[in-house]
This record gives structure tokens, sequence and C-alpha cells, in this order.
């Protein structure tokens, strides 16, 4: 799995097709503008005994297998058991998978139960057996190796403590071990793919200037495939003479491969939810299971080069979305690690762009649209949530955490202002005009009015069910995205009557690492045509509504 968060998306446009069911006296149309699809941001393949290729997901907390010759997927491990981000079959067909943000190994019993095998070893990310049974796995950013007791799946807590093979090694990640016992791993930080001895320890380097290769697999021919996580390079390397060749290059951030029996890779695109087919021989690209994002959160609309454009959060970094085309673009390159990849919601305005991130990092940005870099950062705000931007740049930060409205300032990024306190759950927020903001409170299901002047809050409406994203319509209402009943509803702001836009959305997806009940913030912003854009966090979708 990545640590440095990239991506560099460039979405399939797509066609505009209908989405969630709605009545037909519904005021709004609700079609797909961008598809989404049933995986959340990929992470370790393999192929099982049964041909079907496993796939493991941290943020999504669940396995799903893929039928690669049709594209159906499934969940085998649903969330929070299925927190996974490598998985490895025992010679006896038993599935085990690494936990990274437990830290724990954990099996598949035959009764369906999860048994946790081994325990309190921080990020352990790759793992692998050997035909005869041995289990090894190895700490992403501890750079460590081990060989865990293995006897089957079961909690033995009398269990030996795993025995240290290697480490210090380059930073291994997703390894395979050879019938013969031979361990061969990519040492990403030293862009190298080593051959390891099981038993002493001693590394090999093989081939090297591979750039941050971050998983290796075998094929029937016994040479060495690898997939480098910033470039997208997939390299072929011979063994043993160490040559090296790229023989596809796919949408990075690229996170694992596998191999499947006729030799055809599979490589796992997390910044998409995608999984890509390469044929060995030529080198061309196929889509087994479609994607564009990770897990979109809020979204805001925009002119970008002379057309509207939606500005959507995503917590593999944001996106731009074309609302007439579909076309999901990015303007740079996520290779920097500086960069405010993940994000959770999005503000903007002539100048400015703000992200919010809840789930990696806390922290609010301030990018510079002329040139797409990072002006301001301010970090030490528990949760935030939704974001605003004032005219002069400076953000208005909601604080799911503490329950605060804070104000940010571009030129003294060491003031901060309580704004508003004593909010249950703040995410969503829009503007009631020059001094005053919508706030949506996610726990009492709240859609207040915020007075910036003395911070005293006016409830517009209550009894909604987890109101998240807000937008404000052009008749003065307040769209709002309630997740709780899954559906957008308008809100008068004077008298607080609610009409019902749309129902069976798709949103409430849950994150690993976000704070629930929310996780991610959903998005709702209106077009100058009067449609509306939603994104859907379960099933990486955004909506567009069109007025009937």
């Amino acid at each position: 799995m990545s640590w440095v968060l990239l991506a560099l998306i460039a979405g399939l446009p797509s066609v505009l097709t209908t989405a969630c069911t709605n009545s037909d006296d519904a005021p709004y149309h609700v079609q797909t503008l961008v598809p989404g699809g049933p995986l959340h941001s990929p992470n370790g393949i393999t192929f099982g005994p049964d041909g079907m290729l496993y796939v493991a997901s941290v943020a999504a907390q669940t396995i799903h297998r893929v039928d690669v010759a049709t594209g159906a997927v499934e969940v085998v491990v649903a969330a929070p058991d299925g927190e996974s981000d490598d998985i490895a079959f025992a010679p006896d067909g038993t599935m085990v998978w690494t936990a990274l943000l437990a830290g724990e190994i954990r099996a598949l019993r035959d009764d369906g139960r999860i048994a946790v095998i081994a325990s309190n070893k921080a990020l352990i990310n790759p793992i692998f057996f050997t035909t005869d049974g041995r289990l090894f796995a190895a700490q992403k950013g501890f750079d460590r190796l081990y060989e865990f007791p293995y006897d089957g799946p079961s909690e033995d807590e009398h269990r030996p403590e795993p025995r240290l093979v290697a480490s210090k090694m380059g930073d291994i990640n997703s390894f395979e071990i050879a019938a013969d016992g031979r361990l061969y791993a990519p040492l990403s930080n030293i862009g190298t793919i080593a051959r390891i001895d099981i038993e002493t320890g001693a590394v090999t380097p093989i081939a090297s200037d591979l750039g941050k290769v971050i998983a290796v697999n075998l094929d029937s021919h016994g040479r060495i495939w690898a997939v480098d996580l910033e470039l997208g390079h997939l390299w072929r390397i011979d063994p043993d003479t160490g040559d090296a060749q790229i023989i596809a290059t796919t949408e990075p951030p690229s996170d694992n491969l596998a191999i499947a029996a006729d030799d055809a890779v599979y490589v796992s695109r997390t910044a998409a939810s995608a999984i890509v087919r390469v044929d060995p021989d030529t080198g061309e690209k196929s889509i087994v299971v479609p994607g564009n994002f990770a897990l979109p959160g809020g979204l805001a609309i925009m002119m970008h080069q002379g057309r509207e454009t939606l500005l959507v959060a995503d917590s593999y970094g944001y996106r731009l979305v074309d609302t007439q085309t579909g076309e999901v673009t990015t303007t740079f390159k996520l290779a920097d690690v500086g960069f405010p990849n993940a994000s959770s919601d999005v503000a903007v305005n002539d100048d400015f762009f703000a992200l919010t991130d809840m789930v990696t990092r806390p922290r609010v940005f301030l990018v510079d649209r002329a040139n797409n870099t990072v002006v301001a950062t301010w970090k030490n705000i528990a949760a935030p949530s939704g974001v605003v931007l004032q005219d002069n740049g400076n953000p208005i930060v909601a604080d799911f955490a503490t329950g605060r409205l804070i104000g940010l300032y571009r030129r003294n990024r060491k003031r901060r202002d309580v704004l508003a306190d004593g909010l249950a759950g703040p995410v969503g927020l829009a503007w009631a005009g020059p001094r005053a903001i919508y706030v949506s409170e996610a726990l009492t299901g709240h859609l207040s009015r915020i007075d910036l002047e003395d911070g005293s809050k006016a409830v517009i409406a209550d009894g909604l069910a987890q109101p998240e994203g807000l937008t404000v319509l052009a008749d003065g209402r307040i769209a709002v995205v309630e997740v709780g009943r899954q559906r957008l509803i308008a809100v008068d702001p004077v008298t607080g009557n609610t009409e019902v836009l749309a129902t069976q959305l798709p949103v409430g997806e849950p994150a690993a690492g976000a704070p629930p009940p929310v996780h991610v913030p959903s998005g709702v912003a209106q077009g100058a045509d009067g449609s509306l854009y939603l994104t859907g966090d379960r099933d990486n979708s955004v909506l567009k509504l069109v007025a009937q």
C-alpha cells in the first residue's frame, strides 16, 4: 500500500444515464454524470485457488472477490473485519490477510468466523505463504520481514513470537515466494527488486533504478513482474540477469498486481478504485472493474478553461469533472509528497480553492488556482469537515469533533477565531449572506443559521436524518443531502418547510479512520442552468439532477 498518496486520474468520459429510482412526480430526474463502481480504493490483489481475484482494501475495510472473466464483484469479508492491505492463501486454501490499521493478521475459518492469528504489529502489510505452509509478512515503513508461526486459522494465545528475518532492507512491500523458497521483493525506497533468503535474511539485489516499485509477482516462466507506484510502469525482469523492460504503463498510482494462470497481469489502481488487465505479450490494457474515484466527498462548482466544472474532493486527490461530458481530470501530478492529495470537502472562489482532510491527516489547505500551488496549510484542527471561502481567501471551517466554526487567515496562520461553538457534529457549510452561514449538524439533525457577528445560532429545520452537504439554490432554499434517509431535500430558510427532491441516493459510505457517522461529507452544488450535482460515496459516482 502507498503511504505517499498519489493520483493522476484522467477518468473516462461518461454518457449520462438514468441512476437512482425517483418517483415520476419528483421535481428532478436523476442521471449519472460520472459512473461509479463496486470497489473503494483497492490495495493488495491475489488469485485464490478458485481462480477468482481477491481484492483487499484498507479504506473500505472489505475483501471482495472478482470474476475477471465477467467483471462481477462480490463481498467475501464485510467491514470492519475485512480491513485488509494484502491477502494470501495457505496451501490448504485458507485465506489470510493483513489488517494494516489494526496491526493484525486475520484468517477466515471454515465456519465463516474470523480468527486473529497475530496482533500488535503496526502497519503489517505484505503477506505470503511458502508452498509448505510457512507464513511470512512484513511491516511497511518499519521495514521488517517476519516469519509468523502458523498451524491453521486458530486463535492461540500461546502462539510463539514471530521470527525477525530481515530489517532495514529499503522498505519492503508486496512480495512473492517462489516454489523453491526464494523470496522476491520490491524495496520501494531504493527502486530495487531483490531476492531475500528466508533463512538468513541475506538480501541480493536483482535489478535497480526501477522507480517506486511497490509490488512483485512471478509468472509461469519464473519471470518477475513489478509495478511502479508513482509512474504506473509495469516492469518485466529476468531473475537471472536483472534485465528489466517496461511492458505497459497504467494510470498511477498503481498499488499492487496479480498474475493469472494464463500469465495475464492484473493491476489495482487505488485512486480510481479500478482493476486493469494487461496482456503480458503486447502490453494491451483493458478494464476489468471500472472506476474514477477512491471516495468522493464534498464538491463545488466553478469555471475552468471556459467550461463549467465541478471541483470534487476525494480521499486520494481532488478531481475536476466537466458538467457536460462527465470527463474526470486533474490539473497536476500528485508526485509531490507535500501536495494536499487527500481531501474531504472543498470550497472555491475566483482566486483560491480550499480543501479539508478529516481522514488521512486532519488539515486545511489553501491552493492558488493560477498555479495549483499550496499557499497556506493549517494543522491541529481535530476533524475539519465543511469549508467555505471568503472573498479575500480566508477559509471558515467546521470542526466536526469540537463542534466549532473556525475562522482561518492566510496571511496570519497562527490566528484562529472561534466563530461559533457548541454545534453537534457540524458538517456542511453554505453562505447565508455576507456575515452568516448555514450549517448542518449531523448528530442532532439540525439545519442552522450562524450569525458570524456574535456566534448565535438559529435552528431552521430539525428532525433531519444526518444532514451533510449543503448548497443555496437559485430560489433561496437550501438543498441538503439527508444521508440518513438517502435523499436530497430543499428547505425554506424562512418557514423551515421541506420538499423532497430525490430519493434512494447512493450516499452514506463508512470509511476507515474517519469519524462516524459521517465518515466523509457528502456534497451538492447547483449549476448555472439549475441542474444539481451530487457525489455518491457508496458507489463513487457523481449524479446530475435535472429539473422535470
